[in-house]
């Protein structure tokens, strides 16, 4: 993890401490080394803040300039695939003064442009500024996995990993958006390109942007979209073999890194998957869990002790002690926007623990996402199978009688406004906090601005016919 931050304005920008002040504002991202950069005439100012994974000497040091045109880089992620990258792009004629992926990343972008996104595989956000067309292209990896955020006014266009580095520029108005408050509100979180604070917003995961320093202009797209599903599907031994090889490649280029790397195991299907492959690649690999003293059923140790035993890795088992009121203080420090999510709690906990022994840590995340280990995809078939005994017509009664007779938080009353929905070719939203009622009482003063625009995400997320 690395933080990034640039600034770009149509005036020589006087002031420079703005730059390493907002870039102090990520040291938590990268302590490792930090730097800044500023170019056209001090109308652009770059800075970054490392993490050093992959070639953690000076070579690797950002922001990082092109020797021959002085295009710069900086980079927040990994490249899985910068390897195979480098060896084409030798091929091509080009050549390479450090083993970095930063590096790969630039040359990557001088060889192919923006159509070099095509080509590399892994995580990141990355910011180039091409010195020669006096532009800025901005991307993010195609799962979002790292955040970017950026603000653009009439004479300036700032970015960076974390909202707070954007705003240490205390000149720069802030506001809470509306219709941003209310998608917090019904679903816990401020989705897509969206941001909590008016005038500043998200690029989307597998997406770009290009801005123009001479006119201006911004300009959006998205790079990459999900493949369609095949209609012809092959035999379930078939598609087990082709996962198998995807997680075996996909967890082989993880495990790259010139320091210290482990892995998160918590006994769990996703987990014990990713140490059962990792410990192949890597016989006797650290793995870490972590026991929740006291824990009851959230005390994975020993089935984790097993998974560990099994595949004779080096193991680490780590305890939690209980969290305290100081810090809820650091985690709202470290969240610009909102979020519902109480996994927070544990995730900053663990991190803390497992950083003084390994920089790098792969974990199961994503897998229910990927795979629908949720319990909550197993209740929807089962409520989409209540719904045939049920006549159409008094479905919808049914739901809005009901739903609006229980109270905001009780149990199984998401389950009923679920009935509504046509579950064969929509995908109602179970995790609701406060429905449409709800917040039009909590923002009744702001009614006209918002009208309900969370209903209308949702409706985007709906898969169409």
């Amino acid at each position: 993890m690395c933080g990034i931050y640039g600034i770009l304005s149509n005036d020589t920008i006087k002031d420079r401490k703005i730059l390493t002040i907002g870039i102090q504002k990520l040291r938590h991202r990268g302590p490792d080394d930090y730097g800044e950069i500023w170019l056209n005439r001090d109308t652009v100012g770059l800075a970054h803040q490392r993490l050093a994974i992959i070639d953690t000497s000076k070579a690797g040091h950002q922001p990082m300039s092109n020797r021959i045109n002085n295009n710069t880089i900086i980079f927040n992620g990994e490249i899985y695939n910068f390897k195979s990258l480098k060896e084409d792009l030798k091929i091509r004629g080009r050549s390479f003064f450090s083993n970095s992926d930063t590096e790969v990343l630039l040359q990557a972008y001088e060889e192919w442009g923006t159509d070099c996104l095509n080509k590399i595989e892994g995580m990141f956000s990355l910011a180039i500024y091409d010195n020669h067309n006096k532009t800025l292209f901005l991307a993010r990896d195609r799962a979002g996995e790292k955040p970017l955020y950026y603000y653009q006014d009439d004479r300036s266009f700032r970015f960076a990993s974390e909202l707070k580095a954007i705003l240490s520029d205390e000149k720069i108005e802030r506001s809470v958006d509306i219709s941003s408050l209310d998608c917090y509100l019904n679903m816990g979180f401020v989705p897509g390109e969206r941001c909590i604070l008016d005038g500043f917003s998200k690029l989307p995961p597998a997406h770009a942007l290009i801005y123009s320093l001479n006119t201006h202009h911004t300009k959006i797209w998205k790079y990459w979209s999900l493949p369609q599903s095949k209609k012809n599907f092959d035999s379930k031994f078939d598609l087990v073999e082709k996962l198998r090889t995807l997680l075996e490649k996909s967890i082989e280029s993880q495990l790259v890194s010139d320091v210290p790397l482990g892995i998160l195991l918590s006994g769990g299907t996703d987990s014990s998957i990713i140490t059962a492959i990792a410990s192949k690649l890597s016989p006797g690999i650290k793995t870490f869990t972590v026991n929740f003293p006291n824990g009851g059923k959230f005390d994975e140790s020993q089935h984790a002790r097993l998974i560990s035993n099994h595949f004779k890795t080096d193991h680490v088992e780590l305890d939690v002690n209980p969290p305290n009121a100081s810090l809820f203080e650091k985690l709202a420090i470290q969240f610009d926007e909102p979020l519902t999510d109480s996994s927070m709690i544990p995730t900053f906990l663990i991190s803390e623990l497992v950083s003084n022994h390994c920089k790098v840590v792969l974990g199961g995340d994503g897998g229910d996402e990927l795979f629908g280990g949720y319990e909550h995809h197993s209740r929807l078939l089962w409520l989409q199978t209540i719904k045939k005994f049920v006549p159409d017509m008094l479905v919808p009664i049914i739901s809005i009688f009901i739903s609006r007779r229980l109270p905001q938080g009780f149990k199984g009353r998401n389950w009923i406004r679920a009935l509504r929905y046509d579950l064969d070719s929509s995908l109602p939203l179970i995790a609701t906090y406060f429905d449409e009622q709800y917040r039009e009482d909590l923002l009744e003063k702001y009614q006209n601005d918002f009208i309900s625009i969370s209903e209308r995400v949702i409706s985007e997320r709906t898969p169409k016919e």
